[in-house]
């Protein structure tokens, strides 16, 4: 018997990723709230605040969910005004 190695990586669709941190950056600037205010309102620290707004990381529904109430702004809806830059 011979065990076949899946040779499909996932990689995250970069055009999404920074579609996502464009509009995230855009709402924190737009409250005229810090990186490091965010963090505390979301619980997230900022050095990994900074990565997401720079497209640089890929992140999960929950941290998704997490940013959208810090912003004040329901995760559909900003799911939605992501999916409209790409």
């Amino acid at each position: 018997m011979s065990i076949v190695k899946a040779t499909t990586v996932y990689t995250p669709n970069d055009a999404l990723l920074r579609s996502i941190a464009k509009e995230i950056k855009r709402l924190r600037i737009a409250k005229g709230i810090t990186i490091e205010q965010l963090s505390e309102l979301c619980g997230l620290h900022s050095k990994y605040l900074q990565t997401i707004e720079r497209g640089q990381r890929n992140i999960s529904i929950s941290v998704f969910v997490q940013l959208a109430n810090a912003l004040g702004i329901s995760a559909p809806k900003l799911l939605g005004q992501v999916l409209k830059i790409l």
